[in-house]
C-alpha cells in the first residue's frame, strides 16, 4: 500500500487515512510526499498515486529493473482491482449503498480476494459505518461478475492453448517429414556409392567414361608442379562432383588416397604433392 508523509506535521499516513488526517489533525491544504518515490503531491493529486516503486528498485543500479519488479501475487491483485472498476463502469443497476461502498474500495490496492478477509477489511476501512448486510451484498455482486468474466477468460486461454498445440503439431509434422526426406536421400546416396564399385577394374583404374581420378591428379600436377595435398583433393573433388549427381565425400576421400598412392611418379613431403622430374 502507498504510504505518504504529511509535510505539515511529518506524520506517516497510509492512503486511506489521508482524508481523516486533514479533516481532524492538520486542517490545512493537503501537501504530501510519497515515502517510496519521494514525489510531492498537492491537494487531490495523491489520489491517482495508487502504486509506487519499491525500496529495492529505488536503490538498485540504473537499468537493473527496466520494467520494475513483479511481486508475487501482484498480477492477480491488479486483475482483481480492474474487475472492481469494471463493475462500477458496467453495472448501472447498483444500489446506492453498494455503489458508494465500491467507490470507497476501488482505489485500494490490497482489497482481499477471499470473503472472510474481505468482510473484515470493509469493517476496518469503514470504521463501523456500514452494516454487514450491505458488505455481503457487495461481495455477492463481485462474485456474480466474476462468474461471468471467468468463462470468457477460460475460453480465451483454451483458444490460445489450442493454437499453441496446433503450431507445435505442425512443427513436429514438418520435422518428421524433413527426417523422412533426409533418410530417403541418405539411402539414395548409399545406393549410388555401392554402384561406384562397378566403375573400377581389377587393377584399380576407373572405367567410367565421365571421370578418371588418376588422370585428373596428373593434369593438376603437370600444370602446377607442386600443390598442397588439401588443395589437390579439393580440386579433384570439385571436378568429380560435377560429373556425379550425388557424391559421398568420405567415400571419395578413400578412393582419392588410394589412387594417389598408386601413382609412381609423384612425391609427397610435408603434405605437399609434387611430380618427379624425369
Amino acid at each position: 500500500m502507498v504510504v505518504f508523509t504529511c509535510n505539515h506535521c511529518g506524520e506517516s499516513l497510509q492512503k486511506p487515512k489521508v482524508e481523516k488526517h486533514y479533516s481532524f489533525v492538520c486542517r490545512r491544504n493537503k501537501f504530501l510526499t510519497c515515502v517510496d518515490c519521494l514525489k510531492d503531491f498537492n491537494g487531490e493529486e495523491y489520489s491517482a498515486h495508487v502504486k509506487c516503486i519499491t525500496e529495492e528498485e529505488r536503490y538498485a543500479a540504473k537499468g537493473t529493473y527496466k520494467n520494475g519488479i513483479v511481486k508475487k501475487g501482484e498480477v492477480k491483485q491488479e486483475q482483481w482491482s480492474d474487475m472492481i472498476r469494471s463493475i462500477l463502469n458496467d453495472n448501472t443497476n447498483l444500489k446506492p449503498k453498494c455503489k458508494n461502498l465500491l467507490n470507497h474500495i476501488v482505489n485500494f490496492t490490497n482489497v482481499p480476494r477471499k470473503k472472510p478477509k474481505f468482510m473484515n477489511f470493509m469493517k476496518n476501512t469503514m470504521g463501523g459505518r456500514v452494516d454487514n448486510a450491505t458488505v455481503e451484498e457487495v461481495w455477492n455482486v463481485i462474485e456474480e461478475h466474476k462468474k461471468k468474466v471467468t468463462p470468457v477468460e477460460n475460453s480465451v486461454k483454451k483458444t490460445e492453448t489450442t493454437e499453441s498445440n496446433n503450431q507445435n503439431g505442425n512443427l513436429k509434422r514438418k520435422n518428421t517429414e524433413s527426417e523422412d526426406t533426409d533418410n530417403k536421400s541418405s539411402k539414395k546416396i548409399k545406393s549410388v556409392d555401392l554402384s561406384d564399385k562397378n566403375d573400377t577394374t581389377d587393377n584399380g583404374e576407373d572405367t567410367a567414361t565421365t571421370f578418371q581420378i588418376k588422370d585428373e591428379i596428373l593434369k593438376v600436377l603437370n600444370k602446377k608442379g607442386s600443390i598442397s595435398l588439401t588443395k589437390l583433393q579439393k580440386k579433384i573433388f570439385k571436378k568429380y562432383k560435377a560429373c556425379k549427381e550425388e557424391v559421398d565425400s568420405e567415400k571419395f576421400e578413400k578412393r582419392f588416397n588410394k589412387k594417389l598412392k598408386k601413382i609412381s611418379n609423384i612425391v609427397i613431403e610435408d603434405d605437399v604433392v609434387s611430380i618427379k622430374n624425369e
